[in-house]
């Protein structure tokens, strides 16, 4: 499949570029509005970047923009085949199954609308204010992580109980602005994504900034108590080494990084309490999974992740043909179809989309994710070696959110959407004639 990408830089296509930054605003702050600002609207603003997404969407064509491809023409086929099965043959609530089918018309199209919209420029602009809100975020952690589950900063979504999940040693995971800890995992992962892109390029970045924002980052992971979070992270900077391992002066520069990364973390381990203290209660809740699952840390979290990603392959060809469950698998679906949050349909991202519409629009949007996965990081990886440092590292964050991000969930929708965008625009080729406005980007 081909991803068309037209080069966009004019200043008629700043209220689009305003609209994603608000949308990704909205990402990192939709929590924190449920939760101390607006915790009466918990419910409606649950779906807070869906007016957002349509005016994107619709501010795009007006503008004629061209950004439908195979992939959204496909995800609109499966996705309206599954809404009009579910409101015939299936639950027929038509709610639920507009909540389910606005994953695919609505967010979906954004990754290639800001794929045309954003240059390298904007990606890296993003990427710095990460780094500052990076620090920012710790800062909320460690507050969260050493405050009583009682504290207003602990509070839950709703302004009701609390939003720290089980984690250790009488400690909760902490979600940061985010409803839930998954939130948090993902945005140190983006975060992530730019401290290794600028520890390793020659674009400009503040020193300060990158200094301060990695000791941030090396500081919040064990406080997140998450073992996703630290995986994910190693994950990107697995991507970056691949990327980076191009020539023997990034040879030397990677070692370099890699070196001040360790005496960071070993100055930390050896001078800061909290940090000391959370990588005590991380390893401890590391202790505790093995022994209930039998394994180590790569048994409990990798082989972990393996069988979630083959395991609903195989139960799909247990599925029908074609299911009335679209809307189903969220939680806000199924609460309104219950009354109760439970996932009536699978707890896995793949077994949710096969249990709502089944072995052949379920398995073709499966197809379609794995596919977009693929293509984006060989793209990345056969791009010149100056080229693919950026675009490769975001894939490492963005692959994973295609493959098993679970989408019914806003916040990792939110994040798929945002990191592969970005993905999109910063493979853009470099435009060959100044009369050509568009390129493509080629299979």
């Amino acid at each position: 499949m081909d991803i068309g990408i037209e080069q966009v830089g004019e200043p008629r296509h700043n209220s689009l570029k305003i609209a994603i930054w608000l949308y990704f605003l909205l990402w990192i702050f939709e929590g924190a509005l449920r939760k101390w600002v607006l915790p009466g609207l918990a419910t409606p603003l649950l779906i807070v970047r869906d007016p957002v997404a349509i005016f994107i969407i619709g501010r795009t064509l007006y503008l004629n923009v061209k950004f439908i491809n195979t992939y959204i023409v496909f995800g609109l086929i499966f996705t309206l085949f599954g809404l009009a099965i579910t409101l015939t043959f299936g639950h027929e609530n038509l709610f639920v199954g507009i909540y389910g089918a606005r994953i695919m018309l609505l967010h979906f199209p954004l990754i290639f609308i800001i794929g045309q919209v954003f240059t390298k420029k904007d990606v890296l602009r993003m990427g710095q204010f990460l780094l500052a809100m990076n620090i920012l975020m710790t800062i909320i952690v460690y507050f969260q992580f050493t405050s009583p589950q009682s504290a207003f900063i602990n509070i839950g979504v709703g302004g009701e109980g609390s939003a720290g999940f089980s984690g250790a040693m009488g400690y909760s995971r902490p979600p940061g602005t985010f409803s839930f800890i998954s939130g948090l995992s993902i945005f140190y992962t983006a975060v992530s994504v730019f401290i290794f892109y600028f520890w390793l390029s020659k674009d400009y970045c503040s020193k300060i900034l990158l200094y301060s924002s990695t000791i941030a980052l090396v500081v919040a992971l064990p406080l997140t108590i998450s073992r996703g979070a630290v995986v994910a992270v190693a994950i990107v900077g697995l991507f970056a080494i691949i990327a980076s391992v191009t020539t023997a002066k990034m040879l030397v520069k990677l070692l370099f990084s890699t070196i001040a990364f360790c005496l960071v973390i070993v100055v930390l381990q050896k001078y800061s309490t909290i940090f000391s203290l959370g990588t005590e209660v991380f390893m401890d809740r590391v202790d505790t999974v093995n022994k209930v699952t039998g394994g180590g840390l790569t048994d409990s979290i990798f082989l972990r992740a393996i069988n979630e990603f083959t395991q609903p392959i195989v139960e799909l060809f247990d599925q029908p043909l074609f299911a009335g469950n679209l809307g189903m698998g969220t939680n806000a679906g199924a609460q309104m179809l219950t009354g109760k949050i439970a996932f009536l349909v699978g707890e896995t991202e793949f077994s949710r989309l096969g249990g709502e519409q089944g072995i052949i629009f379920g398995g073709g949007l499966i197809a379609l994710r794995i596919f977009l996965a693929v293509s984006i990081a060989v793209q990345a990886l056969k791009l010149p070696k100056e080229e693919k440092l950026l675009p490769f590292i975001i894939c490492g964050a963005a692959c994973i959110a295609i493959f098993q991000g679970q989408w019914a969930q806003p916040s990792i929708l939110g994040y798929a959407v945002i990191m592969t965008g970005l993905v999109m625009a910063s493979l853009k080729k470099v435009e060959i004639s100044p009369k050509k406005n568009s390129l493509c980007l080629e299979k």
